[in-house]
This record gives structure tokens, sequence and C-alpha cells, in this order.
């Protein structure tokens, strides 16, 4: 079968070209032709998702009515412009659609310090994947929004579901140091990071420390051990004074903590004072090879703040974001570290971060593999014990600490009547990650040796530590096959998981109960996919790079086999003719459990004298050849084998005179040939996934951004990769471009949201949202399932 559309606009004679992909046409000397519009369109909001059926203005079926539940989660509510409806945080509401003038536009509203991300996608889930406001109608110029899809039956619960996120980035995060040590012979390869997007309450930026698995390197795949050491916290008053527990200062936890500072933390938590390690948790991670990921706190803010204003702050422009600099590190680590599980572990001040941080990640469905908060973990409990003895000679709270101000400066998670907390998340039915809460019945920091406070004695508890811990207990009592767990140590204080006590063996065994789940890798939410992949030299640098994002972008199980072949050669009918390269890839197929199959483009009808057939305006024609050759054998051994097809950059870039032209006979190309020829194979394989990857089109945007001097990481067109574009004549790509592709790849394949994939390249230039503009512009009926 052939795809010969016809063209309605007129190009310049351009020369005719042999290229990797198109292998032997541009040869569009004279192209023209009508461009295949979307005839789809792009549908928005409601009516993307429902379609419409039944206008007001003519005869269509009668008006059903319909139901939607709003669920918001305790991050933010749901309202509408009309303010007629109001959905509260932490609320489950049912709307009626009764009437045909039902027209309301829903809005997220989110609490202090989140922002809306999107409409959560699931069975049921209205205006799904949508990043703006959903409008809901029942009836308008397009018909009864209710009547075709989901809201069809009342009977039937539909969802309107808005999602948060913490709003943050890594893109101030930079290497400040390295070193290598020796502790007790075991050597540790140790990176050092400022996060200039965050600055410290009084002075520098956040840092963190990535100590790398024992005697290995950056480059090993190992669980990492995120931990969050204590330090208290603090506030200001309205005269600028500063209070903090156990007597602190403003410049205590408020400055840039050094590399110094952080190997200093490490060293301390993990070594006696007679030189000896210490056989607590830490040592232990250390020991079993896990990476360390150590963030600085220098807000005071129990790693807790969002971003909002620092309250009182003599620096009047602060802001408290301990919460935003210790995600990101986080993201920074997974992204730029292979890394398999990801723990979370906090003592003191850090035992409340770790517990907001995990619960921070799960909004945005990112679970952590488990969690080990060890003292001080949020708790109303908390509340009437540092009121009853704030100021107490006995107790850490000096006088003048107000808890008051504490929740004032921390924002959204220092607001307990939010039902933040683990008791109401648990008693709400949270299992998302398992939580080892640590505690000890002689923490001064419950104020465990004070007489009982009213509060404990009305509970029938005469120790107010046991008052501290008894809610966490109830609750996860009180919970069916609960995953979580409370370790409360009878002769233990502050920080029992610092100790060399048997608190140790219960959070080993709590790792292995997790474990014992088989947990599926955290910040790995994408499921991958086993893949053949076979093309030329503007294909398989690509491929080739697949595996290495893949780990890095959180897809889990991810596998691939790639077959190459250079220029023509490497085109899919080509491939087949040749028997060895075929047998390759047929004992890949002969599996049958290949779930995607990636090639170039493209084949080209000839004649028998072995020149391309023209058509009868003398055109060259697409061979649907070898494609369907390729498809008809994989789906003999996987009928549910899906297929794309990438589309590279034009070879010879350098014998077009500008970007622009080079772009518009690449444009040309795509929309009035290789999208008509995916269209003719759907026709041909109507229940086969088939589509397309436009990742030349990335390709001439970088060249057009290197024209316009908007890409200083490049020195030339053509030249050495590391500082051209391209090269060779050819138009091989550099190591630029080709990073440029690999985004465009993980985003085409997977949907891997480039705004939040942290990896690191090193580059000035904004790879990822080059990547992420070039699929956000791609015609939608082309995506693949994934996007």
């Amino acid at each position: 079968m052939t795809s010969t559309p016809r063209f309605s606009r007129d190009l310049n004679a351009l020369p005719i070209k042999r290229f990797s992909g198109l292998v032997s046409c541009l040869i569009v000397a004279g192209l023209s032709g009508t461009a295949h519009a979307d005839s789809a369109g792009h549908l928005g909001r409601f009516e993307r998702l429902l379609g419409t059926v039944q206008s007001v203005h003519g005869p269509g079926p009668t008006f059903k009515p319909c139901k939607i539940e709003i669920e918001t989660a305790v991050e933010g509510g749901v309202s509408t412009n009309s303010t007629a409806i109001t959905c509260a945080p932490n609320t489950t509401c049912r709307v009626d659609v009764s009437d045909i003038y039902f027209d309301e536009t829903f809005i997220a509203l989110p609490g202090p310090g989140w922002n809306f991300s999107s409409w959560q996608k699931k069975s049921g889930g209205l205006c799904g994947g949508e990043t703006t406001s959903c409008t809901v109608r029942s009836s308008g110029p397009d018909g009864n929004s209710c009547e075709d899809g989901i809201l069809i039956d009342a009977t039937v619960t539909t969802y309107l579901e808005p999602q948060f996120r913490v709003s943050r980035t890594t893109s101030g995060i930079t290497l400040a140091g390295e070193r290598a040590i020796t502790q007790a012979g075991l050597g540790l390869d140790i990176d050092f990071y400022r996060n200039s997007a965050y600055q410290c309450g009084i002075s520098g930026n956040y840092t963190f420390m990535v100590l790398n698995p024992a005697d290995g390197s950056a480059a090993d795949e190992a669980p990492l051990w995120v931990y969050l050491h204590g330090g208290g916290v603090g506030h200001f008053d309205e005269e600028g004074n500063y209070y903090g527990v156990l007597g602190q200062t403003a410049s205590t936890w408020n400055e840039e903590e050094t590399f110094e500072d952080l190997l200093a933390i490490m060293e301390t938590r993990t070594r006696a004072n007679d030189g000896q390690l210490i056989d607590n948790t830490l040592t232990r991670r250390v020991q079993e090879g896990y990476r360390m990921l150590v963030v600085s706190m220098c807000d005071h803010d129990l790693y807790s703040g969002l971003g909002t204003p620092y309250t009182n702050n003599p620096n009047t422009d602060a802001k408290v974001n301990g919460m935003q600099a210790t995600m990101s590190a986080l993201d920074y680590v997974v992204a730029n570290y292979p890394t398999t599980e990801v723990w979370a572990h906090g003592t003191s001040a850090g035992s409340s971060g770790v517990y907001n941080l995990a619960m921070s990640f799960a909004a945005e469905g990112i679970n952590l593999t488990g969690a080990v908060p060890d003292s001080l973990f949020p708790t109303p409990r908390a509340i009437p014990l540092t009121a009853a003895y704030g100021g107490d000679p006995s107790s850490p709270y000096q006088l003048g600490f107000d808890p008051e101000a504490v929740v004032e400066k921390l924002g959204f998670y220092g607001d307990l009547s939010r039902e933040t907390y683990p008791e109401a998340r648990i008693a709400a039915g949270f299992t998302d990650v398992p939580f080892l809460f640590v505690g000890g019945r002689n923490d001064w920091f419950c104020n465990h040796d004070l007489p009982a406070i009213p509060e404990a004695l009305a509970e029938g508890i005469d120790h107010n530590c046991d008052y501290y811990h008894h809610g966490i207990s109830q609750v996860i009592a009180a919970q069916p096959n609960s995953p979580h767990q409370l370790a409360y140590i009878q002769d233990r204080g502050h920080v029992p998981t610092l100790d060399a006590g048997p608190v140790n063996n219960t959070v080993d065994t709590f790792i292995n109960d997790v474990h014992a789940g088989d947990p599926g890798a955290a910040f790995r939410v994408i499921p991958g996919d086993k893949m053949m992949m076979m093309g030329h030299s503007f294909f398989r640098p690509t491929a080739d790079e697949m595996p290495y994002h893949a780990v890095r972008a959180g897809i889990e199980g991810h596998s691939q086999e790639v077959e190459f072949s250079g220029g023509e050669s490497g085109t899919p009918l080509s491939l087949w003719n040749d028997a060895e390269h075929r047998t390759n890839v047929q004992a890949v197929l002969d599996s049958g459990d290949v779930d995607v199959f990636g090639m170039t483009c493209c084949d080209w009808m000839l004649t028998p004298e072995g020149e391309l057939a023209l058509d009868s305006e003398g055109y060259p024609i697409l061979s649907l050849e070898g494609w369907q050759t390729w498809f008809d054998y994989a789906l003999a051994q996987n009928p549910n084998t899906e297929f794309f097809i990438g589309m590279p950059w034009i070879d010879y870039p350098t014998d077009y005179a500008d970007a622009e032209t080079y772009a518009d006979i690449w444009d040309l190309f795509y929309s009035t040939k290789l999208l008509p020829a995916v269209d003719d194979l759907r026709a041909l394989y109507p229940t086969v996934t088939i589509y397309s990857i436009p990742y030349g089109r990335a390709v001439n945007e970088l060249r057009a951004q290197f024209e316009a001097g908007d890409v200083p990481d490049l020195a030339n067109l053509e030249g050495p990769s590391n500082t051209s574009l391209f090269t060779d004549y050819k138009g091989h790509g550099g190591q630029l471009l080709k990073d440029l592709v690999e985004y465009v790849w993980i985003d085409a394949i997977y949907g891997v949201d480039l705004d939040k994939y942290a990896y690191d390249d090193g580059y000035q230039t904004d790879l990822k949202a080059l990547a992420k503009s070039v699929m956000d512009a791609h015609n939608p009926k082309y995506n693949g399932p994934n996007r």
C-alpha cells in the first residue's frame, strides 16, 4: 500500500538529498499540497472527556440527571467561579446535576504554600490531567454533557479530584565540594551541594550532602537513606527577639550549614567519644551499602516551610522554605544517582520533618518506601504539654517560646487544625507510606519528669510521655492490617535510634517487614515496557540511552533490544531484507512479550530499475511495505504490541541556508507524508496502537535558538561533539542534540513530566523545557497512550 497525499502549497525547488530516516527524500523539488488537518480538533475541559449530545436548540435525547462527587485532600479545596458550590479541604461533596441549567466552572483552592497541579486521572474522573479550571454544563449549544459518557447513569459515581504539589526547583543546585574519607575501614565518597534557590533565615543557602555507598561511587545503584538531623524549632517575636528550645538563638539554626557542619553532624551521630562506631540505625545503613542524603535545616522550621513569609524576621523578604529545599534535594538525588528504595529517617526536629516530607510527596502520588520519625512527630497533644510548662526550668521550652508563633511561622504544616498530623491521616485510612514512629518514655521534650497535665489525667494517664504517644498508638491499633508501627521505648529518652539500644533491631525488623510486602521502588511510578527498537544512526543513540533515563525518570521495569544499521540500510524494509538483521529482530519478537516496537522513517516506492517511483504529479511515494511487514510479524507473536515511528531531523543540515528553511521542509514532510502514513497504518490495523515521535522538530527548534544566539552551550553549527549542534556534514548529532532528543523520547513514550524530572544535564540551555514545548505542541491525535 502507498501513501500519496496531495499538496496545496508550493516551495521553491530545493536540493534532492538522501538523509537518515527519510532515506531519500525531501526530494521536495516544488512540493505543493494540502496539510492534513486534525479533524478531531482538541476539545476543551469537560467536553474533551464526556463529549456532548443534546442541544437545547434542536431535537435530541431527553436530559438525564447526573451526580458529581468532589473529593478534596488536606492540601486544598474546590469552589466554583460563581461560589455557589464550595468543598472544603479534606472533604467529600456531592453535586446533583438535576436540570438543563447547570453550568459551573470548578477551580482548585490550594492551601498556603501549595500549588494546584491537575485534576486527577482516574476511572470516572472529570477533566483528568487538566491543569486549569474544569467547566461542567448540563446543556448548551453542544448539548447535554451528562448524556454521553461516564455521567450517563445517575447511579454511577464520577469524580472531580484536585491534586496539589509543593512548588520547588532544582535549578539552583550546584556541586560545592567533594571528599573521600575512610571511616572504620570503609571508604566513603562524599558530594556536597548548595541550593541557591533557597536562602537560610539569616544568611547563606540550604545545603545537602550525599554519602555514596561504602567502598562504592556515585555510579552505583543503591537504596537511599534520607537523614534529617535535629535542632528544635524557634521563632522571632514582634520586637525581633528570638525564642527557641533549650536556649537557642537566631543564629543557631538560621545560617548555612557548611560541608564541615554536615560532616560533623554525621560524625557525632555515628561515632562515640572513644572513637568507636555506635551500633545505631545510621551506622547500620552505611555498613549495609545504602547511599545517605543529609539535608541542612537553616530556617529552624522542622524542615517544613512551604515558601511562606518568615514572620517577624529582620530580613523582611525572608521565606520559610525548609520543605521546598528538602524535597528539591531529594528530587535532585534520585534524578542524578541510581536509586532503588527511598527511606526517610529523622531525629528530633527531623522527626517532624520526615513525616511532613513523606506526606508532601504522597500528595503527588510519590510514595517513599518507608519512614522512621524518631521523637517529636507532629500531634495536637504537644500543644497542652508545651503550654503547661513553657518557661519552666525543667522544660526545654524557654520562657517566651510561643507555640502559636511557631504555628504562624510554619504555615500549613504548623496548623494542626488542618488535620495533617499522623493521628488524623492514619484514622482517615492513610497506608501509602509505612511509618515506624519511635519515642522514648524518658524524653524531656514531652516533659517526662514533670507532673502529668490535666488533659492526660482526664484520659486516665499519669505520665506526660504516655499521653503524648497515646493517640498514635490508638489509631495504629484501630487500623486494619496497618503498615504503621510505634516503638515506644520504656527506658530511653530523646532520639533512641541514635543510641546503641535494641530499638535499632526494631528498625531492622520494620525494614524487613516492608520488604516482605515487595514495595515498588519509590519515585518509580511509571510502569516500564519491554521494547524492540531498530533504526539508523539518527535513531540509535537515543534508543541506546533509554535505560539510563528510565532509571532516573522513575520508570520501573523498562527493558529493550536495539538493532542498528547505518543510513538507508536502517529503514524498516532494508532491515527486513537483510537476513542477519531480520533474524536478530525476530528472535526478540519471538518471545511473544514485546510491548512496544519502535522504528524509524522511511521507505520509498521504487521502480523496477531501482529509481524513486513518482506519483502523477511527480512526487515521491512513501511506502508502507516495511512497516506492514514488521507489524504483521510482531502482531503474530503478540497481538497487543504497540508501535511508534520516530521522525528524525533532516540530514546534510548545512546545505540549508538557515533554521527557518530547514524547519519548513521538515514540517511539510511530517504533516503531508509521515502523519498520513500513520493514518493509513491505523486504517489497516484499527485495533493496534500506532503513534509518531516528532523528535526532528526539537532539533529544528534547537537550531533556531542557536542561530538566535540563545544556546550558550554551543559554539558551532558543525564541529566537535561537545560544542557543536552537528558533528559532520551528514548531520550526526552532537552531545547536546542527543540529550535533547532523549527528553523528547521519554516524554513521548512514557509520558514523563519534564517539568518534574529533576535530572541535571549540566547545560545552561533548558533542554527539558524545549523538549516539553515540542511535545505539548504535537498534534495529540498522534501521541502515544502515555501522553
